[in-house]
């Protein structure tokens, strides 16, 4: 048996394989192949022919469970790691695709470690926001739903489930299913995930779904089930039927604005009225009764924004722009 050792000198430099000397002339075709084998042997052992696969960036906003948004939590994924803003927010690119995994540490909170599906290359790749639990809390808590057409009330296949920074797609029944979630996740005003269901050129087949949790949720066993969400059918881009309170939430720097979440809150009571997903033109809009409410805008990897407008008659339009900066 011949045993090929790597030369020690052979990553050094550029430095080819040691040379053999010639005794022989019927000898020269078997010595060349020995030669080119060990030249590829050290190719590979210096890491030579390699090539980073492909990569996309990942974005979101961390909060704590109960809290507000989180500063100063770690990051990681696929080698990297960031940390977030005083919003919570963090941005990390050039992040492997299959890189696999999400962790989030950071003082005050228990680890966060979480499957994390392949990303879109060459494209920001936007986890929404994801929650992470307080010292002494547990991420044991498991959720189930049904994705259905608020029409017919026919199971909705297809359509993209993001909760908690995970996602999985819905099949012919409708269904999904998520474990290790964290304990007490939900009941306030702040979406905890989102579904979508758009065609290959990214239009919306049925209307974005913002996931909000009327009730925290518990510990499992047993499942908490959300039971129906239903998706609404589209009803036309920015200008379309009445808005009076409308605008438009514009990305510094990019020139794609989908994925803001906007929503509107009565002032007087605190109260979510509704929420709003905007398309690729940044545009949104409410039609709701004469009052006073704020208007916020949150997008992942960018500072939330909030303002107070006042509506005076239902036929007087009240127009609020934000531009968000990373």
């Amino acid at each position: 048996m011949t045993t090929l050792r790597q030369h020690p000198m052979a990553c050094s430099a550029g430095m080819s394989a040691p040379a053999v000397s010639l005794r022989k002339r019927g000898s020269v075709k078997v010595i060349l192949k020995i030669a080119a084998l060990i030249g590829a042997l050290a190719l590979v052992g210096c890491g030579g022919g390699g090539g980073s696969g492909p990569t996309g960036d990942v974005a979101g906003t961390v909060y704590v469970v109960g809290a507000s948004a989180l500063q100063n939590a770690t990051v990681s994924i696929g080698g990297q790691q960031t940390q977030t803003d005083v919003g919570g927010n963090f941005l990390l690119r050039s992040v492997p695709v299959n890189a696999g995994t999400l962790t989030i540490t950071g003082n005050g909170i228990e680890p966060l470690t979480q499957p994390l599906a392949p990303l879109t290359p060459n494209v920001r790749n936007d986890l929404g926001n994801i929650f992470v639990v307080a010292t002494g809390g547990t991420y044991t808590a498991d959720v189930q739903g049904t994705v259905v057409r608020s029409d017919t009330l026919q199971p909705v296949s297809g359509a993209r489930v993001l909760l908690n920074g995970m996602v999985m797609v819905t099949g012919p029944d409708g269904k999904f299913q998520f474990t290790k979630l964290p304990v007490g996740l939900g009941g306030g005003t702040t979406p905890v995930g989102l579904i979508t269901l758009h065609d290959a050129n990214g239009v919306p087949i049925l209307e974005d779904k913002p996931i909000l949790l009327d009730l925290p949720l518990g510990a499992s066993p047993p499942v908490n089930d959300l039971g129906l969400i239903p998706m609404s059918p589209p009803v036309g881009s920015i200008p379309g039927g009445p808005y009076n309170i409308r605008g438009t939430v514009s990305l510094q720097g990019l020139t794609d604005f989908s994925g803001t979440t906007v929503t509107l809150i009565n002032k007087a009571t605190g109260a979510t009225v509704a929420t709003f997903t905007t398309d690729a033109s940044g545009g949104y809009g409410f039609w709701v009764v004469p009052g006073t409410y704020t208007v916020k805008a949150d997008h992942a990897g960018f500072t939330s924004q909030q303002a107070d407008v006042t509506l005076t008659a239902p036929d007087q339009p009240v127009t609020k722009n934000f531009t968000l900066t990373p």
